[in-house]
């Protein structure tokens, strides 16, 4: 088996569909789906079972929430070379596995690499030697930090193996103040293992804009956890401080900007990142 996709997912259907359907018509087809279900029972049964005749499907249910949780759970049965972790709401352009394969393939000397977000057919087509940027090694702490997610992430197994599981006290569903850094903390780890991270503009994973944000008032809180995540993740590896400060004033500056526009749950949403961003890093 060349590629596990490990599939943390809870309360999307339609998403993951697209998801779905877009790794039916991938033109690598030596992969496994590995879904971590932290749905009620029943939900996706109907839907994943229009794929599994397709591609291997392997389907967990974790009635406990938790994306580093479920991730973990689908790490343990991870059978392919290389290991990536798409979103629930992410989805592939046709000739992804196939160009990551030849990547890893033609580069024996990459242990892992990161690609970027796209939003769109457009941006498909790239090749995995972009001749107007064709990457590099990210070699600081602060470059790894800025990775995007890890549905963009592929780790040659031996690297996760390794680097073992993501930190449970971090990331959605922790059920802690600390919402987000999952991925960062993840990223950091590999390269202190004595791993590198690659990153590769020529791979793209279509992902869509976060404009949920800025609805109402009970982003507060999310805010606040995705801000807390993140700076508790810096300060544990050793980021800067002139980077703390400027991510909490960009912050700030949101709030007063949003202010100014009378855009009063945009200002919710940063002041409950700059609080959060507080909390994170004083947390020791």
């Amino acid at each position: 088996m060349r590629f596990s996709l490990v599939l943390a997912t809870v309360d999307r259907t339609e998403e993951l569909e697209r998801l779905l359907h877009s790794l039916e018509a991938q033109s690598q087809r030596e992969f496994e789906l590995i879904v971590v279900d932290q749905n009620p029972e029943g939900i996706l049964a109907p839907i994943l079972g229009r794929y599994d005749k397709t591609f291997p499907i392997r389907h967990l249910t974790q009635p406990e929430r938790g994306v580093s949780k479920a991730r973990n759970l689908g790490l343990q049965h991870a059978k392919g070379d290389v290991v990536t972790f798409p979103d629930d709401d992410c989805w592939y352009p046709s000739e992804l596995l196939e160009l990551v394969g030849k990547f890893l393939d033609q580069h024996s000397d990459v242990d892992s690499v990161s690609g970027q977000m796209g939003h769109g057919p457009q941006e498909s087509g790239l090749s995995a030697d972009t001749p107007n940027n064709p990457g590099h090694f990210l070699k600081t702490s602060l470059k790894v930090a800025q990775v995007p997610g890890p549905w963009s992430l592929f780790l040659r197994k031996p690297v996760a193996e390794k680097v073992g599981g993501f930190d449970e006290t971090l990331g959605p569903g922790a059920g802690t103040p600390w919402g987000s850094g999952e991925d960062t903390d993840y990223y950091l780890r590999v390269v202190q293992a004595g791993f590198n991270l690659f990153h590769n503009p020529g791979i793209v994973v279509y992902h869509p804009v976060a404009t949920q944000y800025f609805t109402d008032r009970t982003d507060l809180g999310r805010s606040y956890r995705y801000g807390a995540g993140r700076t508790r993740v810096w300060r544990r590896h050793r980021l800067p401080l002139w980077y703390f400060v400027y991510e909490v004033g960009r912050s700030g500056v949101g709030v007063f900007l949003s202010l100014l526009q009378l855009r009063g749950a945009k200002a919710y949403w940063h002041w409950g990142a700059f609080r959060g961003k507080l909390r994170g890093w004083f947390s020791g």
